[in-house]
């Protein structure tokens, strides 16, 4: 399975907290974009709202999210998504990814603190 790996700093990260968002429960994009700003990963405005809908549709054109029109809301139609089963194995993949990663922070900081012999946030 090929995946694309070209999404700027921080990428692979955004687009699994995007599918975690969306697997825990189907979800409109104001929703993600609240969800993810709990995280401190904000979304206010108009260009990171864009960002977020690029991401969401690019997403669903590689299948790894399903979208449909809410129209039994109360307020406008929104679109809400849904996770697939190729957007959980992406999921997967990606949660192994930034595990890996966080094994190689882990141990660039206990070299760190070695070296330096205190921990500087």
């Amino acid at each position: 399975m090929r995946h694309r790996h070209g999404m700027g700093r921080g990428g692979h990260f955004l687009e699994a907290l995007v599918l975690l968002s969306i697997a825990e429960e189907p979800v409109h994009g104001y929703e993600i974009a609240r969800k993810l700003s709990e995280l401190g990963v904000g979304f206010e405005g108009v260009g990171p709202m864009g960002n977020l809908y690029r991401l969401l549709a690019r997403l669903e054109a590689e299948g790894l999210v399903q979208s449909e029109w809410d129209v039994l809301g109360q307020g406008p139609a929104r679109r809400t998504y849904r996770i697939t089963e190729a957007g959980k194995q992406r999921l997967s993949f990606l949660a192994n990814r930034l595990r890996f990663q966080k094994t190689l922070l882990e141990e660039f900081f206990k070299r760190y603190e070695r070296l330096f012999g205190q921990r500087r946030e």
